[in-house]
């Protein structure tokens, strides 16, 4: 059971690291540079990524491949809703939602040169 469910926490600590979402009815993987999260007036989450790349599932033509994803560079789900907990790594300290992580210092995620599609 996750300790913590109001996301205030994670906005306070202003997150420069990336997200990774796995997506289990979809088999999908999400990954991305944050640029910012944040709550607003209707009190939802909003964590949005610099650039965001997904990788191919089993049986598609980009399995096992990042392909530029621009229509996931936002999440966006209910405050106190989606409990988490604060796992601290060897990359540095992370929030854990689900099977979902989100790493709060600057840390290397997937090198965007892997990612086809994708043009800085």
């Amino acid at each position: 059971m996750s300790d913590h469910a109001d996301w205030q926490e994670v906005v306070d600590l202003q997150p420069q690291g990336y997200l990774e979402l796995q997506s289990r009815k979809k088999g999908e993987i999400i990954h991305g540079p944050i640029e910012s999260v944040s709550i607003d007036e209707f009190d939802m989450v909003h964590i949005k990524l610099n650039w965001a790349a997904k990788m191919g599932t089993p049986g598609t033509e980009t399995f096992g491949k990042w392909v530029n994803s621009p229509e996931d560079t936002e999440v966006v789900f209910p405050n106190l809703v989606v409990p988490f907990d604060f796992q601290d790594t060897e990359k540095g300290r992370r929030v854990v939602f689900g099977s979902n992580i989100l790493y709060i210092p600057l840390v290397e995620g997937i090198d965007p040169e892997r990612v086809d599609g994708l043009k800085l």
